[in-house]
């Protein structure tokens, strides 16, 4: 299936409303490539960013979004620390881990800090196809709305697989 094509499809079956979205990561270049996805995704409503992990728990209290687009090596807290943090609120967002470090042990990390899935940064252009297929799986018109879960398994998630590409 081509997520380009499906982009109006999940614009329509999302709902009515746009999905309030954290994007957290370190890089001012990445932050943009993530917010031009959402963009071009829809239904995706960009209400702030955050560049390291202290940020991200504050932006979440603040903000609360119902989406964290969250990157692992992060300055001062890591992303997967920061998850940990935030999945202990009462209604945590449903976080996605977007990061470049695409091994198993980053994976498991991610999974048992809570967080709902797992995108990787390859490098290759995959990415943008990637996310859209995250967003799909979690916010598409077979899914409710629903607050994240306080953990979630990664088993089965068509993004949660390891690269080929990479050999993991």
């Amino acid at each position: 299936m081509v997520m380009n094509r499906r982009a109006p499809d999940l614009i329509e079956a999302i709902s009515d409303t746009r999905v309030k979205t954290l994007v957290v990561d370190d890089s001012p270049f990445m932050l943009k490539i993530l917010a031009q996805i959402l963009e071009e995704t829809g239904n995706f409503e960009l209400v702030g960013s955050a560049t390291n992990g202290w940020q991200a728990i504050r932006q979440v209290s603040a903000l609360s979004p119902e989406l964290v687009l969250m990157d692992f090596h992060l300055p001062h807290l890591n992303g997967i620390q920061a998850t940990q943090y935030i999945k202990q609120r009462e209604h945590p967002p449903i976080i996605l881990i977007v990061t470049s470090d695409d091994t198993s042990a980053t994976r498991s990390m991610a999974e048992n800090a809570g967080a709902d899935g797992f995108v990787a940064k390859d490098g290759k252009g995959n990415l943008r196809r990637q996310l859209r297929a995250a967003l799909q799986s979690l916010f598409g018109p077979n899914t409710p709305r629903r607050m994240a879960p306080a953990r979630a398994s990664f088993a089965g998630s068509p993004w949660s697989q390891p690269n080929q590409e990479h050999g993991t």
